[in-house]
């Protein structure tokens, strides 16, 4: 080979090292990753809410220096530590034990949450308007002994009459309109009749009727209470004297062979006729008009 051959030869080599030499890096650094850097995100807005405050607590912790912690108590690990949720935040707090004083539970039971002070509002009664006018009088009872039961006025909302062959029979249907001394609007302008009476019926000691249609302003009435069981005692005597007399007057008729059974009845019957009825006369209630001398019931 020649020298020029040879110079050719060595030039091509160099070359071809040259452009070799050129390709490979641009070839490794295109295989190589690339990195990019992550564009930082605008901060989002967190809507915060408020948080709700817990239940009061009962328990209460005592710090040193003075201060205290109130909630509840959710552990407690003696010469370690407390652990307790906190009253308003709800927020479990960890208390080492040498900070602690006193742990006391169930201090606050049955101790409603301090609040505001609210004046309460104060709401006046409101009294009904009495309007007084004729048969709607306000009615005073004054009585003139003092007495056990109390003596009230009824009225007599309704009345039954019902007669048959040797037979009746009377019912009453009546309401308590006031206990004495009343001092209240009675209503009499239906013309419906009222009695008095002791006890929570007042049947057996019931007055006489009385009307206050035609009365206007304050009516007092001056009431004798009465006697229920002197007038329990006339009923019984006087019906023994009714049941004797009739029947000891029919068997005593004369040359009657009963005529001596006849008078053994008399003889019970009219002293117990004649002293029943006086007894359910007394053992009545009894009322007069309080402005007026006259009696209203014997």
């Amino acid at each position: 080979m020649t020298i020029a051959a040879r110079r050719t030869l060595v030039r091509s080599t160099i070359a071809a090292v040259l452009v070799m030499h050129t390709l490979v890096p641009n070839s490794v650094r295109a295989s190589e990753p690339v990195t990019t850097t992550p564009t930082a995100a605008p901060p989002t807005a967190v809507e915060s809410t408020p948080t709700t405050p817990t239940k009061l607590g009962p328990d209460e912790v005592l710090l040193q220096g003075g201060g205290f912690v109130r909630g509840t108590i959710v552990e407690v690990v003696p010469d370690s530590k407390v652990v307790i949720v906190v009253d308003g935040t709800g927020e479990r707090r960890e208390i080492g034990w040498e900070q602690v004083v006193e742990v006391q539970r169930d201090k606050h039971v049955g101790v409603a949450p301090q609040t505001d002070p609210t004046p309460p509002t104060r709401v006046e009664p409101v009294t009904p308007s009495l309007t007084v006018s004729r048969g709607r009088p306000i009615v005073h009872l004054e009585l003139t002994r003092q007495t056990r039961r109390p003596v009230k006025l009824f009225e007599i909302n309704s009345e039954i009459i019902a007669s048959g062959y040797n037979a009746s029979l009377y019912g009453m249907n009546y309401s308590t309109v006031c206990t004495a001394p009343c001092d209240k609007v009675v209503d009499g302008t239906r013309g419906q009749d009222f009695f008095l009476g002791t006890a929570e019926t007042g049947l057996w000691t019931a007055s006489r009727k009385l009307s206050l249609e035609d009365k206007d302003g304050t009516v007092n009435i001056r009431v004798k209470p009465g006697n229920r069981a002197l007038r329990i005692a006339g009923a019984v005597l006087l019906g023994i004297g009714i049941g004797c007399t009739i029947g000891g007057a029919v068997m005593a008729i004369p040359k009657s062979s009963l005529r001596t059974p006849g008078i053994i009845m008399l003889a019970i019957g009219i002293p117990s006729f004649a002293a029943g009825l006086p007894m359910m006369l007394l053992g009545r209630t009894r009322y007069e008009w309080a402005d007026r001398d006259t009696s209203e019931d014997p």
